[in-house]
């Protein structure tokens, strides 16, 4: 409500400023719109032409500055400065004396050279663990995102250093990491260089587990050699007609069948070992999908937490600026 005072009568000469200026758009504008031939024109104008409702200029330009406000603040905040590029309004061309001239009058390369001399990156410890959760072992991310700040400090400091950054290259706040100019490239090459060492490791890990099971195929091809031999005495044995030739082939025969016997139970030890290993693999990837599941539970908890916490810094600071402003009237 807008009220003036003032006037020939003395009373008041404006009331409800805003209802008697609503802008209001032609019923029919929307609809119009909504069917043009552009795509682009038709999608601004579909919603608003399905909305039985005449919307105002205002409460449409409010509501789009809301949305454009919760858009940037998903994002992250970066220094944009539009530069025109030359007089003569032509695309893609640039005049050098021109757009140096309004680089230095808006002090851009002043702050250019000021971020490039401090710490221009700079990320919280939960973000930037978040980042390279892949490089943390599931007790590291149960930590970082359950842990304490001195815990998540540590744990950054811990990348840095395995990634190889000199303490020059970066400093550690309470809350937040500061690097020099590049830091986050840098440490994004360097930790795809350690994944590339640690997926190495586990190749390597793998040919080993490989190379002992072809080890105890060869163990077992080895026993099938030595039984087929112990059939065959027997049998060379059994065509003999003397004593000794029979004694030779019983002999044979307890030889083959110990053989037979320690066979089986080697096949059965080895069978009773890939199942155990099976319900190993399945025991832990169960306890992976609990530990990602617990993970995610206390990442979510931390987020709600942090949004609480901002809420009621806002709504502090706003009880503590209200006295100021009734003093102020």
């Amino acid at each position: 409500v807008y009220c003036c005072g003032g006037g020939a009568g003395g009373g008041d000469v404006a009331r409800s400023f805003l209802k008697k200026n609503k802008d209001e758009l032609h019923a029919k504008l929307p609809a119009l719109m909504a069917a043009s031939r552009w795509p682009f024109v038709r999608d601004l104008f579909l919603a608003r032409a399905a909305d039985s409702r005449r919307g105002e200029v205002a409460r449409q330009f409010a509501a789009s500055m809301k949305e454009l406000t919760e858009t940037l603040a998903a994002t992250d905040q970066h220094f944009i400065r539009c530069i025109k590029p030359n007089d003569r309004r032509t695309p893609f061309d640039f005049d050098e004396a021109l757009v140096r001239s309004q680089l230095q009058s808006c002090g851009v390369l002043a702050a250019a050279c000021v971020a490039q001399a401090g710490f221009p990156y700079r990320r919280t410890f939960l973000s930037m663990l978040d980042d390279f959760r892949d490089l943390l072992t599931l007790e590291e991310q149960r930590l970082a995102w359950g842990g304490s700040a001195a815990e998540r400090k540590a744990m950054v400091r811990k990348l840095l250093t395995q990634a190889g950054f000199a303490d020059e290259d970066y400093q550690l706040g309470r809350t937040m990491v500061f690097g020099s100019a590049g830091l986050e490239a840098q440490f994004a090459e360097r930790a795809r260089e350690l994944r590339e060492r640690r997926e190495a490791d586990e190749r390597a890990r793998q040919r080993e587990a490989e190379a002992m099971s072809a080890e105890q195929k060869a163990r077992l091809a080895e026993m099938e050699r030595e039984r087929e031999e112990a059939h065959a005495a027997m049998l060379a044995a059994a065509e003999a007609a003397t004593v000794d030739a029979e004694k030779r082939r019983l002999e044979a025969e307890a030889e083959a069948r110990a053989k037979d016997a320690e066979l089986e139970a080697t096949r059965a030890a080895m069978q009773q070992e890939l199942e155990e290993r099976r319900a190993a693999a399945d025991a832990a990837e169960a306890q992976r999908a609990a530990d990602e599941a617990a993970l995610e539970e206390a990442r979510r908890e931390e987020e709600a937490r942090l949004l609480e916490a901002a809420q009621r810094q806002r709504a502090a600071e706003e009880q503590a600026r209200a006295p100021a402003q009734k003093g102020a009237r």
